[in-house]
């Protein structure tokens, strides 16, 4: 049907364009092909970062568990059960990762820059959501986008009959792993929502739980009422309105993810969680570190500190301006700095990093998901010891999720 309407689209302009209308046939065309180009132009990997791992590393890799905190895979509109051309994240190369738990996380809106004036055309997801010619709905309602996005989730769950399995509760995971032990086979699927500007109306804490969210990002791009973005206008902290949220989604057993939170922010809910206002600790799904590369985009040594003392995660993300540079050796130098701050703030420092690609969300990365074994051997060749490996690669999630989740879904 989409491929039926984007013929008719493209048909129209070009008879619009013939015609002597040039200025509506143009933009009728840059409808029906502005949207494949993004994504084909931004979701992909960067030339010359792949690397070839040895046999033995392939070998102990596939041994793994393998997890990543974070990924936009339904945000676009393509088939994700065959290996696609574009983009970064499908079923087949999920399994030639060897993944074992995938997050899937939801954005819904994305207004670049604090210079524009805050309404539907200067947000990125409508022009997003027209072009790939969604419900109408979508283009105007964030509610809406993230119906949909949850909708593709289910449905790619429910066509890959068993290999995907959403995960809800601690015993889910159980479940997934030992099936992976003793199969090797079923990758789980996490779903995470990217800004709580979605939260209003019937659209809940509680509607989150039934659609089987088990990860709430406060921000996004932009500032919401419930605190601000370090992207934002303010950039201040939790507004009471979020100490509210963050509670309800605490006591439901959703994770607070501080990804795309201003300083005093992220300073707010670690607060809360040392003052026993909160029980589970916060994760950073995807982000750089300041002291390897200093951007706003990253958090401070003394936020990894802070959130890695709570008994937190912090998932190193893949692209720039995260890392220094896009290569496999930035990732590792990321993971080299953050694990020595940690353990000189005598922590445990491998025991709280992760890795959160930002997979498909329309930047270019070091790998694509097939590309999981080349991580294993950077670790190794910077050193690593198997067993920190399997942490780092995986465990470190795997245990996370399954001491905070709820034993049993909740409804």
């Amino acid at each position: 049907m989409y491929r039926v309407a984007q013929s008719v689209v493209l048909l129209v302009g070009a008879y619009l364009l013939l015609s002597g209308r040039p200025l509506f046939g143009l933009f009728l065309l840059f409808s029906a092909f502005g949207y494949w180009f993004f994504d084909r132009y931004t979701n992909r990997v960067v030339k010359g970062s792949e690397r070839k791992p040895r046999e033995e590393t392939s070998d102990f890799h596939n041994e793994l568990f393998v997890a990543d905190l974070h990924a936009d895979i339904c945000l676009w509109r393509r088939d994700h059960m065959k290996k696609n051309k574009r983009g970064h994240v499908d079923l087949p190369r999920l399994i030639e990762g060897n993944v074992s738990l995938q997050f899937v996380t939801v954005p819904t809106k994305l207004v670049l820059t604090r210079r524009l004036p805050r309404f539907f055309l200067t947000d990125l997801f409508f022009w997003s959501a027209m072009m790939s010619l969604q419900r109408v709905r979508t283009w105007f309602f964030v509610s809406a986008r993230a119906e949909l996005q949850l909708e593709r989730v289910s449905s790619w769950i429910e066509k890959s009959r068993g290999s995907l399995k959403l995960i809800r509760n601690s015993n889910d995971i159980q479940s997934l792993s030992e099936e992976q032990s003793s199969s090797g086979q079923g990758i789980g699927i996490m779903l995470g929502l990217e800004g709580a500007h979605v939260l209003q109306g019937r659209f809940n804490v509680n509607w989150l739980v039934g659609q089987g969210v088990r990860g709430v990002g406060i921000t996004h791009f932009n500032d919401t009422r419930f605190g601000d973005s370090t992207h934002g206008w303010r950039r201040a902290g939790l507004t009471s309105a979020g100490q509210d949220l963050v509670k309800d989604l605490d006591k439901n057993g959703i994770i607070i993810d501080l990804a795309h939170c201003s300083e005093q922010l992220i300073s707010d809910v670690i607060d809360m969680y040392n003052e026993g206002d909160l029980t589970r600790p916060p994760i950073v799904s995807h982000t750089g570190v300041k002291g390897v590369h200093n951007h706003r985009r990253n958090i401070s040594d003394e936020q990894a500190i802070a959130v890695a003392k709570a008994g937190g995660l912090i998932g190193i993300t893949f692209f720039r301006p995260a890392l220094p540079h896009n290569s496999v050796e930035a990732v590792g130098k990321v993971v080299l700095y953050l694990i020595n701050i940690l353990n000189e703030a005598g922590l445990e420092g491998v025991r709280h990093v992760a890795f959160g690609f930002d997979f498909d969300g329309a930047v270019r990365t070091v790998i694509d998901s097939s590309g999981w074994p080349q991580i294993t051997e950077m670790l190794i060749e910077l050193g690593i010891s198997e067993e920190d490996i399997q942490f780092l690669m995986g465990e470190n999630v795997r245990s996370f999720f399954a001491k905070h989740l709820h034993k049993a879904t909740i409804t």
